[in-house]
């Protein structure tokens, strides 16, 4: 009989990181996966307080020979829900021999023990997500009892044939004013309270999102009323790294939202339309946004009417724990 290879797992330590990065790009390479994930991104998202090294990470070893790994990131909440996210890869020579299944086994576990350890009685969720052409993937999370759940579209525009900047009554697109990074925050939280999957945003995640790897603030804007408050934002992120995959120059515009009470004014056309123009500024060539397609908000229609198409399409599963 063929000798059976051994998979042990080990966690990641702050050494291995770059050998996660090297399985990670090889199986986004093989996969057809639109992006290159860099170092500082990826060490952003390991050192951070939602992901311990020693116990929320592991790395796959195949005969002693690394060929995949995993992580889970833990959104703690008082509200609405929990949720606990896996994120791993295998290489390509190394699927199909039992490695993902032990990751995700392994994931899974830990994601519930976590989500157990709040002691809140709110729903509970362990997701993982993958491009709906990666069918591997999605025939993995079905086997492990995890089903899809939501659909998440990417869609892109060229910054050509821009639209106007219009006039809002009462209502001003300025800059992004770094010095009220607390007001824009607490202003995220209270347009996203409706979206699904969401939860309040803590200081420490919204200083990475604004200020860590990608973000752009002198591309990014905010909306604000006669009185200065403000009632919207764009948050915009650009990532250099992906520029030669993709044979263009995108800008992603990264969160987006408008508080409820001032939804239908043509607010979030209008910070699009701001990103826009700041980008074609910036000299780069394409804007890419995420939306979920069963936005409430209906943005889905909104960013189709100017100007963007969708390019690729990824998959929520879940597990109800």
């Amino acid at each position: 009989m063929p000798r059976v290879p051994e998979i042990s797992l080990v966690p990641l330590t702050r050494d291995t990181i770059p050998t996660a990065l090297d399985l990670h790009r090889r199986s986004e390479t093989f996969d057809g996966v639109p992006r290159v994930l860099e170092l500082e991104e990826l060490e952003e998202e390991l050192d951070d307080e939602h992901v311990v090294l020693a116990t929320d990470t592991r790395l796959a070893l195949l005969d002693g020979e690394p060929a995949g790994y995993v992580y889970t990131y833990y959104l703690p909440s008082e509200v609405r829900e929990e949720r606990n996210y896996i994120f791993g890869e295998v290489v390509p020579e190394h699927r199909g021999k039992g490695v993902g299944a032990t990751l995700m086994e392994w994931a899974i576990a830990r994601a519930t023990a976590q989500l157990h350890s709040s002691g809140r009685s709110l729903p509970r969720y362990v997701r993982a997500d993958s491009y709906d052409y990666i069918e591997s993937a999605h025939r993995l999370f079905a086997r492990l009892g995890m089903e899809p759940v939501r659909y998440t579209d990417e869609l892109l525009r060229p910054l050509t044939d821009l639209p106007a900047l219009p006039t809002l009554d009462g209502v001003h697109i300025v800059p992004w004013p770094a010095h009220r990074s607390e007001e824009i925050r607490a202003v995220k939280n209270d347009s996203f309270a409706d979206h699904w999957g969401s939860t309040p945003t803590n200081e420490h995640h919204w200083a990475q999102m604004t200020t860590g790897f990608g973000a752009r603030l002198d591309l990014s804007f905010v909306a604000i009323d006669d009185h200065d408050h403000i009632v919207g934002h764009c948050l915009n992120k650009r990532y250099e790294a992906d520029d030669a995959v993709l044979g263009r120059k995108d800008a992603w515009i990264d969160n987006l939202g408008t508080l409820r009470e001032w939804r239908g004014r043509g607010i979030a056309s209008a910070l699009i339309a701001h990103s826009l123009h700041a980008f074609a500024a910036d000299n780069l060539t394409h804007a890419s946004i995420g939306v979920d397609s069963e936005n409430p908000t209906g943005a889905a229609r909104l960013y189709q009417a100017l100007g963007f198409e969708r390019q690729t399409r990824s998959i929520t599963h879940q597990l109800v724990v």
